[in-house]
């Protein structure tokens, strides 16, 4: 009986001992697999504000960054007041496409701040001007910002005679802000009102349909984009551009009590950086690394627009799919060659 009993009783020793053993061996089995569990990507949230050219450089970022990279992304809709808060809290993580001389404070203290990064120029430049169709030009000598009150009547609001028209950039870009005041500094309120189209779609008819009809058209517009390359446009002379005056204007629209200043100037035509929130380092390193690296140029971007156009684009992948297999020897060098490999593995399954 003694031996029975010091058997069992061995026996449950080591069977205690075992579990034990399998315990620690599974507890540090856990540690090390949470370890090597693949981090989860977030989503990267780019701004939409609406125009073409930032539908195009959203969607060829996109493709590279969902197929490339493995990380979700989403595009959110937002007026340049909303972006500016947006951006700078991190609720929104990427703009392709950046104006800074048209909210210049801001984007100075964001970046002073550390709260968004500048990175690769997308664009070299981004012209924005007021414009009327080649042939008024021609037909009624107007050079100058200055010829236009005493032509108001060619450019006659349907909803009020008595004043002319002027297309604005559509409701909830700054360029609206900008361009009231200087309208108000160039002394043009007193003969033509503002009309502020609802969408980008809308604005662009407004000019597509004068353009068909060969009805005179007052307006704002900038490049790249698809229409100025499809109609003959003529770019009214402004005062040149300075940066004392540009000043000027900014501390005006900073302040809405303050009058309009006593002259305005073209717009700078300055580069459109990228630029990403601060989270973005820590969230996406390597999708920080290649957006310092992307650009796309205002030649590139022209042809894509005028593409889009012709083919009656309605979802701009199609754009960035033509651009990825068209442009690969720009594309390419601001990946590595195993993001290449993926993209182009990709590519190779869309229709």
């Amino acid at each position: 009986m003694r031996l029975i009993k010091t058997h069992w009783k061995r026996l449950l020793f080591l069977s205690v001992a075992l579990i034990m053993v399998a315990s620690l061996t599974a507890g540090c089995a856990g540690e090390e697999g949470a370890v090597e569990k693949p981090k989860v990507k977030e989503t990267i949230k780019f701004y939409d504000g609406s125009w073409e050219s930032l539908w195009i450089s959203n969607a060829i970022a996109q493709y590279i960054i969902k197929e490339g990279y493995g990380y979700p992304v989403e595009t959110v809709v937002l007026d340049t007041a909303v972006m500016q808060v947006s951006l700078s809290q991190g609720d929104i993580h990427v703009n392709m496409e950046q104006w800074p001389q048209n909210i210049l404070d801001w984007y100075n203290e964001q970046i002073a701040l550390g709260n968004i990064i500048e990175l690769a120029e997308c664009l070299e430049g981004g012209p924005q001007f007021f414009m009327i169709p080649q042939w008024v030009h021609e037909q009624y000598g107007i050079d100058s910002i200055y010829d236009m009150p005493e032509h108001w009547e060619l450019f006659k609001d349907p909803e009020d005679p008595t004043k002319g028209r002027f297309i604005n950039c559509r409701l909830g870009w700054q360029c609206g802000l900008v361009n009231r005041l200087k309208l108000e500094t160039y002394g043009l309120l007193d003969t033509y009102n503002i009309m502020e189209p609802g969408s980008a779609g809308a604005m662009d008819a407004a000019y597509l349909g004068a353009a068909m009809k060969d009805e005179p058209i007052f307006g704002y517009y900038w490049a790249p984009t698809a229409l100025m390359g499809m109609h003959d446009w003529y770019i009214l002379e402004e005062p040149e551009y300075t940066e004392a005056i540009w000043d000027k204007l900014q501390v005006s629209l900073a302040d809405e009590d303050l009058p309009a200043p006593d002259e305005a100037c073209a717009y700078p035509s300055n580069p459109l950086p990228i630029t990403v929130h601060k989270s973005m380092k820590d969230m996406a390193p390597e999708v920080v690394t290649m957006l310092g690296k992307m650009v796309i140029g205002l030649d590139a971007m022209n042809k894509m627009a005028a593409w889009s156009q012709d083919n009656e684009v309605s979802d701009y992948f199609e754009t960035a799919i033509y651009y990825l297999r068209n442009y690969e020897s720009t594309w390419k060098t601001w990946v590595t060659s195993d993001i290449v490999t993926k993209v182009k593995a990709a590519l190779a399954e869309e229709d």
